[in-house]
């Protein structure tokens, strides 16, 4: 049985980097309609790639020669949420902080030009893979960077990879392992998923659409989001008492119903909402937006709107919370979603306002509940929001953001 969580992790810096902007401003000023979306771009264009599938790319982030691309942008992000939390080599150096990297790309996909010259000379790559690890593997470059002393994990579960990494933290933090948790989505552009959900014909030839009538499939982006959770006790013996906000549940299942679909019923999204309402102490009525992970494939939506209907019945609502997906924004980013789209949960609850699910201009009929389709003006002393995600082989997560003050 799951039960309320001692204690809320709370969050004491977060940064972003995405098609959605490098700043909050950026980002809140694209959801009020002040900004165009980015155009996504033939993949073709911008890395090794000859399929043309429109992608979201980070034009104007440059990696060093020969650094891992998604390495890179992980480590630009983290500085950034470590000023923003105020947290100095003295502070790391004694305390114990750990990491957790939710990522589809790194360290997996990145090898592929090892192995390919280990075809061409199989006598002179002795060392390549322990180089490989030590140069790529992002929670161990972290870790390395900053001094890290606590527990290190390096999260692959495909598309829920950003938000398992949230919750592992969380995890780690409750358990008293640690007292602090770095906590990272990123992924790059890569053409072994770009071919992947090619082949699955999942992939839209235009700008994305989710939950629309019109939609087409998927655009594949890249970028990363990076939050600093921290137990309370450690946030005050800081100076920090009044955090403005806080991880205040999560949950993950899997429903297995199928390796690239899943359950159209969407009782393993229902299971974990479920979870994280319990570990949060709520119930989804609570919950004043859901920030869905919205694809824009015909499989995501219907089981993401069913899980929401579903919800709303069984626990007596009329409806359920008004939910969006902001993947026209920045594409999917994969292992980077669930920790990018949390960030993006805690600027509306911030700003009061959540936008119209941006591309989708008509609703799906066929969907048992329909996203927003004009903005939402959140009523003061808005706390609790949700994201969720989902990812091949089943797997469904819940993040439960709460804004403090």
């Amino acid at each position: 049985m799951i039960r309320r969580m001692t204690f809320d992790p709370v969050v004491t810096g977060f940064s972003h980097l995405s098609c959605a902007g490098t700043t909050d401003a950026e980002a809140l000023a694209l959801f009020h309609g002040e900004r165009l979306p980015a155009v996504p771009r033939p993949a073709c264009d911008v890395i090794d790639s000859s399929i043309s599938d429109p992608v979201f790319c980070l034009d104007s982030f440059r990696n060093a020669p020969g650094e891992p691309r998604t390495l890179a942008i992980i480590r630009a992000v983290v500085a950034k949420a470590m000023d923003a939390a105020g947290l100095t080599p003295d502070i790391l150096r004694n305390s114990v902080t750990g990491c957790a990297v939710g990522t589809t790309i790194a360290h997996q996909f990145t090898d592929t030009a090892y192995y390919a010259r280990l075809r061409e000379n199989p006598d002179t790559e002795e060392n390549a893979p322990v180089e490989l690890f030590l140069n790529s593997n992002p929670t161990e470059a972290i870790a390395r960077e900053y001094n890290l002393s606590g527990p290190l994990h390096t999260v692959s579960n495909a598309c829920s990879s950003g938000a398992d990494a949230m919750s592992i933290a969380a995890l780690c933090l409750l358990s008293g392992q640690c007292e602090r948790m770095v906590v990272v989505g990123a992924d790059e552009l890569h053409r072994t998923p770009v071919a992947g959900f090619h082949v699955l014909g999942v992939t839209s030839p235009f700008p994305c659409r989710p939950f629309d009538s019109a939609r087409a499939g998927l655009n594949l982006g890249e970028g990363a989001g990076v939050v600093i959770l921290e137990t309370p006790e450690c946030a005050r013996k800081r100076g920090i008492t009044k955090p403005e906000f806080a991880l205040r549940g999560f949950g993950m299942s899997c429903d297995a119903s199928h390796i690239t679909a899943p359950d159209a019923t969407g009782g393993g999204m229902k299971r974990a909402f479920r979870d994280a309402m319990a570990r949060a102490g709520l119930a989804p009525g609570d919950v004043a937006f859901i920030n869905a992970h919205g694809t824009g494939t015909v499989l995501n939506d219907r089981c993401e709107a069913a899980a929401f209907a579903g919800l709303a019945e069984e626990t007596g609502f009329a409806a359920p919370p008004p939910f969006l997906s902001t993947k026209r924004f920045t594409g999917h980013t994969l292992g980077a979603a669930g920790t990018l789209e949390f960030i993006f949960t805690m600027l509306m609850l911030r700003d009061g306002f959540v936008p119209a699910s941006p591309g989708c201009k008509t609703p799906d009929p066929a969907l048992p509940c329909a996203p927003l389709t004009s903005p939402l003006t959140l009523p003061a002393g808005t706390r609790f929001a949700a994201s969720t995600s989902l990812a091949f082989g089943g797997a469904d997560a819940v993040l439960i953001a709460e804004r403090l003050g």
